[in-house]
């Protein structure tokens, strides 16, 4: 600011000087007319003024100034000469004047006009009416004391001017610091009594991504709350296998049973965590697709179920004909399959679990317990398996649709449409 404030006042000075310097040679030049005018329309000789000097011809004017040519035009033509009045320097140009300035001595200045005969010349010596030779200190002084005065004037505007056009985002910075380290949800926006203007639009975009922000930490929150039961599920296949393999281990067939149990745990749990750090990235690429038999996964959801519940009474009923087909990762499927029945076997202690096929591509998980209280109703103990807003998120990843109704039986219907692409027969393959 202090730099662009000084450059300043050195323009307006620099501008303030030259003009004033042109305005003396303007004046000059008309003194000087009226000054050959008048001798030359005079009834009778007259004396020239003491700085204006006649020259007959061209050799006087040669001899007077050593010019070698001479100049060219109505004129008045400027001349500047050496402190004694010897040499002279004709300025035709920037590069004559540029000469002038680098030479010191030349500080004389003059005027050479040709008369109304066309034969002679007449010589100014304007030296002697330069005001800003004599006056050049105070002149200078002047335009100096009012380049300052209005650079200081024009610094303050800016000033002002500046402090009002950063005020509103001033105050809008004072907001986000003012929120920072604090968690709202929602977070509190910074656009209220904002201008339509583009601090405005500045605060909005801030509250947009605030916003996203928020969304995204509770999805994480929620997220590290409710898959961790998924990543149990693995480890309660393996500890019951685990368990069961000092029993068999005399038998092959049991024991072939629980190792392939523990080796089906491990692989699963090992997918698993790829598959929720892609999640917990937001990930929407759908990797390791295939056309998945809808019915060996679904058995296979049970049988781990049954295991983690051995319980002889309860009853897990399927009815999904074995041609039906998914265009699906089988993992993602079967750990949202695993969970529905989970969830089903957990918030409805009595009575079968079905898990069925419709022909318009729907797979609906139904229970006999106490059902939502409303249709799409998502209330549920927090911390136990997907839940329902984590697996409608896992479904939308893959194009599937999520829904919550009443089962026929009065309880709790958990449903998953898949998009006609996705589904086909074993015929059809």
């Amino acid at each position: 600011m202090t730099l662009a404030a000084i450059g300043g006042f050195t323009v307006m000075a620099t501008a303030g000087w030259l003009l004033v310097l042109e305005a003396e040679d303007a004046m000059l030049d008309t003194r000087l007319s009226e000054a050959v005018q008048a001798q030359e329309h005079a009834a009778h000789a007259s004396a020239a003024p003491p700085w204006l000097t006649r020259l007959e011809d061209e050799a006087a004017l040669r001899q007077r100034t050593g010019l070698s040519a001479r100049p060219e035009g109505p004129g008045p033509h400027e001349l500047f000469a050496s402190a004694d009045g010897a040499t002279f320097v004709l300025v035709g140009g920037f590069a004559d004047r540029w000469r002038v300035w680098l030479a010191p001595d030349r500080e004389r200045e003059y005027r050479l006009l040709p008369d109304r005969a066309g034969a002679g010349w007449w010589l100014a010596d304007l030296s002697s009416l330069e005001f800003t030779e004599a006056r050049s200190a105070r002149i200078g002084a002047g335009i100096l004391a009012a380049s300052c005065a209005v650079g200081l004037l024009a610094l303050l505007l800016s000033a002002l001017i500046v402090r009002w056009t950063v005020r509103p985002v001033v105050a809008l910075a004072a907001r986000v610091q003012a929120t920072a380290g604090r968690v709202e949800s929602p977070p509190r926006p910074l656009a209220e009594g904002c201008a339509e203007d583009e601090v405005g639009y500045l605060a909005r975009a801030l509250d947009e991504s605030r916003l996203r922000v928020a969304e995204s930490l509770a999805r994480e929150r929620q997220f590290i709350a409710e898959c961790s039961p998924e990543l149990r599920t693995p480890l309660a296949v393996l500890k019951a296998a685990a368990d069961l393999l000092p029993e068999v281990v005399e038998e092959p067939e049991g024991r072939a049973r629980a190792l392939a149990r523990m080796t089906r745990a491990v692989q699963r749990a090992e997918r698993l965590v790829q598959f929720f750090l892609v999640l917990a990235r937001e990930g929407r690429e759908r990797t390791g697709v295939q056309w998945v038999p809808l019915r060996p996964v679904v058995e296979e959801a049970m049988e781990d179920q049954r295991i983690i519940r051995p319980d002889p009474a309860r009853d897990l009923r399927l009815a999904i004909p074995p041609e039906v087909r998914l265009s699906a990762d089988r993992e993602v499927l079967l750990m949202l399959v695993h969970n529905l029945i989970g969830n089903a076997l957990q918030h409805a202690p009595e009575g079968p679990v079905t898990v069925s096929w419709s022909e318009d591509g729907t797979l609906a998980i139904d229970d006999e317990g106490p059902g939502f209280p409303e249709a799409g109703d998502e209330a549920r103990p927090r911390g136990y398996g997907l839940g329902l807003a984590l697996a409608r998120r896992l479904s939308e990843t893959q194009g599937w649709a999520l829904r919550t109704a009443r089962s026929p039986a009065g309880g709790a219907r958990v449903s998953i449409q898949f998009p006609d692409a996705a589904v086909r027969s074993a015929a059809v393959a």
